[in-house]
């Protein structure tokens, strides 16, 4: 094994941004030209050594950690175990490596920074020379080591895998050279912190070769201000598999997260272009919003509302804190989890320019099976019948101007098409119009044109995005720069999402000991979005009858909220643009050897805009609509963040030492306005100042600062037994005098059993072992504003008595104070047969107090409700990642799989005193089967879980008329007098017993919350192919179907219905159906009573389970092969093709069982089909 071991769109805008590029492209040009004007290190730097009878090994690494020398070599050439002394002063290295290796027999070579050690000195070639081995028929090989981005790996070993000995490394882009390999060896390339790979060499001269990083125990993971070995980490840390980020251009980072680390549910709740998706950890810690608990992002540092704004190109790795001890170093804000995103930096060698390109088409990834017009008007004529005879109406809406009635015609004065066919209107016949019999009346003919309403709403979408990386640099100073544009059409017409990302950052070794470094980041995205409920709860579902033009060929609007979507979506106007800068400037200063200080400060600034107008529209054939509503907005933040870090480093003997203390200034102020009014006189003026009545109009200003002292200390032994201690002091000028300071410490331990002298009989390769705990306390009060606690005032009309005036709108409450999160956490670490099987295993359990709720007041006080502290929640659950690597090593086919599984369970500890039992706050009343006595179940109340779900229980379809009248059992809930029942009407469940159906019977029927989550991955590699699949899931969880009442008629007149409703629905006497009988909204009285949905609206039939698996991404790439002129064009040429959002194995009827909770209609998320390339100069 050869070890490598290291030392310590508008042009303004643009102009804008290209002057600031300039600044800092100065700034790194300087620091580049100091850099270079520095003499040779090797000969201007004189160390001083003194080791006694100390070890080969031992004295390399005393070399490296006083200079920025690396050591290469092979330790089948080397015996490191070799005990050596020498006591020099101010010597240069080649001084001292005389000495040492005169007592070794080894010879050395000094390449700058880089010293190589073998049996005879390097030559020409780079290569390693040995003692010649048995005479066989060798040949000179060539090729180039890169990562998986395509970037090249500099300094890897290249070494013959039965002939250590004999190697070589690669050069500043990659490339080696080494002579006479016999021609049936192996190869085995490896560099720090990636997998080794074998490659057979099987008579082949040139070679590719592609190394992955190392994702084992001992891979690097990025903590709290640091980083640490997954070896000696004693807290729960995922991070992602950067492999999802490489072949889908994500519009929001977290959307990457979904499936590919455990305890962290994310969810696409729509598919609007840009939208942000739904991130929990482990549960949420709120009451009143557990889907509203974001964690925190930290972007290089930065701490962030929201990552909307970045180029998934750009990133480096990504990686989630979970558990308290890992997060109290971030201490207020890490209650809800911590995402560190780190993004791309330069690296030194020959500058690299890499540009991508994809192409997306998107189509709506599930549509709505509903009936064709045919026989939306066979089975809406029957329903209409069957309503006159059961309760002697229904049969005006056959002849009147509906969307089955027959009272339509030619003109513009109908909506529908429907119409009897007369000798005035037969030439429709020839022009695309359909005719049936009458159901009704078969002598009479019924002519119609029907019209797929989600043929008009959905698109397929083409969508762009374009990003260019330029790196590279020298030992000295390094670059890195890069830009990006995106254009994402949706697929629901008109609506669209375009980003521009624009990237600098660079870091200049000034001395040795001391870097400074800066970024800059720019991004700007608009956007233009639809009203999803008014569009996909209706619109889909009108009526196929209604007209889609008028005879003249202008579009029909359709009527009221089940309007034409090409007439209202093309007026509309819904528009979102937002801009955000940001600035980082960080060092590095190495005081003393181990000693490092490193200072960082950050500005960002966000803004956005948001622009809304509606102008008049027809609403229905004969009523138009003027009311013309405008609404703007505006906001405005600006951030700024200073971090001082210092960290002292200590190795002692077997003790190693790491210890971190910090201070922590954050500041940030927001302005915002928005106005909104409406009856301007023409379209022609689409802004608030033509309106005629302000219906709104306000702004506001706020600041908040938070200081913060934090320190840890990581101390483990031999890296056998592991401890880190952390603690954060937090203040906050939100919370009263009083209040303001929290304190959050977290601990952890580890043991590493496989580094005890007990396991060296075993190979510690086959079987590692790790346990470790936590325990930490977290903050939190996201659940106020800025000036919660101080009390707020309102400037305004009407504000006080009904006179204008000044007003308290919300009561001051000195004493509120932090949330608290408390977490305990229990850890596996388990890695099996050389590190191929990977597992991760933790369970957690954490109790949140304190909870920042808004406490009921009584009406004498003049206040609604005051803000305080008071509630406990409990979070309890399990984890597990595994990591399989099928495939050998040396294997030329690589195979890999992955999986995560999460499970959480909440309960309600405490809620605010309000004299009910269990201080419950909402519920029903009503038979409870676990205690056979009626109860108050579902809402919030102590004992009780988040998310229950409880509505009527179908029992099945009475078959007959007969059947109906022999069941004894009394709809109360009917609002009839005669509550006769009759085939085709739902069989409900009595749940006490009583013979009435009414509001006591209501039954559960599930949570709202998903019992597991979890992602599958699987990645295979041969030769220059490869090919990346990854699957999430989520199960146990129940969603309330709204949409589906709407589409099945249960909502309002003169919808569509599922074909489902066809298939499945009574028709006639005996019919054995798993749906009742359809009867037209306006016929059947399935009204909204009071808060409740009457029986047929909210029944069992709408409740479904939200199961499922979903195939996320299927990505196939090649490699092309650089051969000829193309080797001295391109250093890395790939191409790819990705089904994104492929496919959701789902029993779920709605369009994405992912919504969760109640699905009222939204944006479908659309599957995305990429063809992409990707290419490196």
């Amino acid at each position: 094994m050869i070890n490598n071991l290291k030392g310590s769109h508008t042009h303004a805008v643009f102009s804008r941004f290209i002057r600031i590029m300039k600044l800092i492209n100065l700034f790194f040009i300087a620091g580049i030209c100091f850099a270079n004007a520095a003499s040779s290190y090797s000969q201007s730097t004189l160390l001083t050594l003194e080791a006694d009878n100390n070890t080969l090994e031992e004295v390399f690494k005393m070399i490296e950690k006083n200079s920025e020398y690396v050591f290469f070599y092979s330790d089948k050439a080397v015996n490191l175990k070799k005990k050596v002394s020498i006591n020099v002063k101010d010597q240069t290295i080649d001084k001292i490596l005389d000495q040492v290796l005169l007592q070794t027999g080894n010879a050395y070579s000094i390449d700058d920074r880089q010293v190589f050690i073998g049996v005879v000195a390097k030559n020409k070639s780079n290569s390693v020379q040995l003692p010649a081995v048995a005479q066989v028929e060798r040949i000179d090989v060539t090729g180039v080591v890169q990562d998986k981005a395509g970037e090249p790996v500099i300094g890897a070993t290249v070494v013959e895998k039965d002939n250590p000995t004999h190697g070589t490394i690669t050069d500043l882009d990659g490339r080696f050279e080494l002579r006479g390999v016999p021609k049936n060896a192996v190869l085995q390339f490896s560099f720090v912190g990636m997998q080794a790979k074998d490659v057979a060499v099987n008579g082949k001269k040139i070679f590719n070769v592609i190394l992955e990083p190392n994702t084992v125990l001992d891979e690097v993971v990025v903590v709290g201000y640091g980083t640490q070995s997954r070896a000696t980490l004693t807290t729960s840390v995922s991070k992602m598999d950067t492999k999802a980020l490489e072949s889908v251009p994500y519009s929001n980072l977290v959307t990457a997260l979904q499936g590919t680390v455990s305890g962290v549910r994310v969810q696409s709740t729509t598919g609007q272009p840009g939208a942000n998706p739904r991130i929990i950890v482990r549960g949420g810690t709120s009451i009143n919003s557990p889907d509203g608990a974001d964690p925190i992002y930290i972007v290089d540092g930065v701490i962030r509302n929201d990552i909307d704004g970045i180029n998934s190109d750009d990133i480096e790795s990504m990686q989630v804190l979970k558990d308290a001890a890992s997060t109290a170093i971030y201490g207020a804000r890490g209650s809800n989890g911590v995402v560190l995103i780190t993004t791309k930096t330069g690296k030194a060698g020959k500058t690299s320019v890499t540009y991508k390109y994809d192409l997306t088409l998107s189509q709506v990834g599930k549509r709505y099976d509903m009936a064709s017009a045919r026989d939306y008007i066979y089975y809406s004529r029957i329903g209409h019948q069957i309503a006159d005879q059961r309760w002697g109406f229904g049969l005006n809406d056959l002849y009147t101007a509906t969307g089955a009635g027959t009272g339509n015609d030619l003109t513009a004065n109908t909506t529908y098409t429907t119409q009897y066919l007369t000798p005035e209107n037969k030439h429709k016949l020839n022009e695309g119009w359909e005719s049936m019999p009458d159901p009704i009346d078969p002598s009479k003919t019924i002519i119609f044109k029907g019209t797929d309403w989600q043929d008009v709403l959905f698109r397929t979408a083409v969508s762009h995005n374009h990003n260019v990386n330029v790196s590279g640099g020298s030992e000295t100073a390094t670059f890195n720069a890069s830009a990006g544009y995106m254009k994402n059409e949706g697929t629901v017409i008109t609506t669209y999402y375009d980003r521009l990302t624009f990237n600098l950052g660079g870091e200049v070794k000034l001395r040795p000991n001391l870097k400074i470094g800066g970024r800059a980041s720019y991004s700007k995205y608009t956007n233009n979005g639809v009203n999803e409920t008014s569009i996909f709860a209706r619109a889909i579902g009108q009526a196929p009858t209604t007209k889609y033009t008028f005879e003249d060929g202008t579009l029909s609007p359709g009527i009221k909220g089940n309007g034409n979507p090409a007439y209202h979506l093309h007026r509309n106007t819904n528009k979102n643009s937002d801009e955000n800068i940001t600035f980082i400037f960080d060092g590095n200063w190495e005081i003393i050897p181990g000693l490092t200080f490193a200072p960082s400060f950050s500005i960002w600034k966000e803004a956005l805009d948001t622009y809304s107008f509606t102008p008049s529209y027809k609403d229905g054939v004969n009523n138009v609509n003027t009311v013309r509503p405008a609404s703007a907005s505006y906001s405005k933040w600006w951030q700024t963040q200073a971090d001082a870090v210092l960290t002292y480093n200590k190795d002692f003997t077997d003790h190693h030492l790491n210890v971190m203390a910090g201070y922590s200034y954050y500041f940030k102020s927001s302005y915002g306005m928005s106005a909104s009014g409406d009856g301007a006189l023409t379209d022609l003026i689409p802004t608030l100042n033509a309106v005629s009545n302000y219906k709104h109009m306000t702004s506001n200003l706020s600041k908040q600062i938070m200081l913060g002292y934090f320190g840890r200390i990581n101390y483990n032994y031999k890296q056998r037994y592991l401890l880190s201690v952390n603690a954060r002091y937090d203040a906050s000028s939100m919370l009263g005098r009083e209040h303001k300071w929290g304190f959050f410490p977290g601990a952890s331990i580890g043991w590493n059993v496989h580094e005890e002298d007990f396991w060296k009989d075993m190979d510690a390769d086959a079987f590692r072992l790790k346990l470790r705990g936590s325990y930490g306390v977290n903050g939190n009060i996201t659940g106020m504003g800025p000036y919660t606690a101080q009390g707020e005032y309102s400037v305004g009309q009407g504000r006080y008595m009904w006179v204008n005036g000044i007003a308290n709108t919300v009561l001051p409450n000195e004493d509120l104070q932090w949330e608290e999160s408390k977490t305990f956490d229990v850890g596996v670490d388990v890695g099996l047969f050389d590190q191929r099987v990977d597992v991760i295993f933790d369970y957690f359990s954490r109790r949140t107090d304190n909870l920042i709720t808004q406490l009921p007041m009584p009406l004498s006080s003049g206040f609604d409700v005051i803000t305080t502290n008071y509630g406990s929640l409990d979070n309890r659950g399990i984890e597990v990642e595994v990591k399989v690597q099928v495939m050998p090593k040396r294997s030329e086919l690589q195979w890999e799989l992955g999986f995560n599984a999460s499970h959480v369970k909440t309960k309600i500890r405490k809620l605010p005193e309000n004299g009910v039992e269990r201080n419950r706050v909402g519920g029903y009343y009503a038979w409870n089967p676990e205690i056979n006595d009626y109860d108050w179940v579902g809402g919030l109340q102590e004992g009780g879980r988040i998310g229950d779900l409880f509505a009527w229980k179908s029992l099945g379809i009475y078959a007959t008329d007969e059947e109906a009248k022999a069941d004894p059992v009394v709809d109360m809930m009917d609002p009839y007098e005669d509550k006769t029942k009759y085939g085709g009407d739902t069989r409900w469940y009595d749940a006490d017993g009583n013979g009435e159906i009414n509001e006591k019977d209501i039954c559960y029927m599930g949570n709202t919350y998903p019992k597991w989550t979890g992602g599958i991955s699987s990645s295979w590699s041969w030769k220059n192919f490869d090919l990346y699949l990854r699957m999430d899931y989520m199960t146990g969880h129940t969603i309330f179907n709204e949409q589906k009442i709407f589409l099945c008629g249960r909502w309002a007149g003169n919808l569509n219905i599922p074909q489902e409703m066809i298939d499945k629905s009574w028709k006639k006497q005996g019919d054995v159906a798993a749906l009742p009988v359809y009867i037209p909204n306006e016929d059947y009285n399935l009204w909204r009573g009071g808060d409740w949905y009457g029986l047929g609206m909210m029944n069992s039939e709408f409740y479904e389970s939200g199961n499922y698996l979903c195939i996320r991404e299927l990505t196939l790439g090649y490699k092309l092969p650089l051969t000829g002129m193309m080797s001295r064009i391109f250093q890395n040429l790939k191409v790819n093709v990705t089904g994104n959002n492929l496919h959701y194995f789902t029993k779920y009827s709605g369009a994405n069982p992912e919504f969760g909770g109640k699905d009222s209609g939204r944006y479908p998320l659309p599957r995305n089909v990429i063809f992409g390339v990707s290419a490196t100069f």
